[in-house]
């Protein structure tokens, strides 16, 4: 399983033309899946990506998390990061 994550102030995904998700403030995950990943890699990373402190606190340090500023999570598809180029 692999992951790219960007932190987004707004995020969109638009397929022939119609918006398909949307999002505010949060995170545009690319994920790539593999037949060998379980249940378990999801869980994992799931919580990993949940628990990021990349958002700014008070004093503008990066200390806070996705739950801590109320944000949302925009996952796209993407099996092209398992690609053999």
């Amino acid at each position: 399983m692999r992951a790219v994550i960007q932190r987004v102030s707004h995020a969109s995904c638009t397929v022939e033309g119609k918006i398909t998700g949307e999002i505010k403030a949060g995170f545009l995950v690319l994920l790539g899946v593999e037949e060998n990943d379980t249940t378990e890699d999801a869980v994992w990373l799931a919580q990993k990506i949940a628990n990021m402190r990349i958002f700014s606190d008070e004093a503008g340090q990066m200390n806070k998390a996705l739950a801590d500023v109320k944000g949302r999570i925009l996952l796209i598809s993407q099996f092209t990061l398992f690609a053999q180029t």
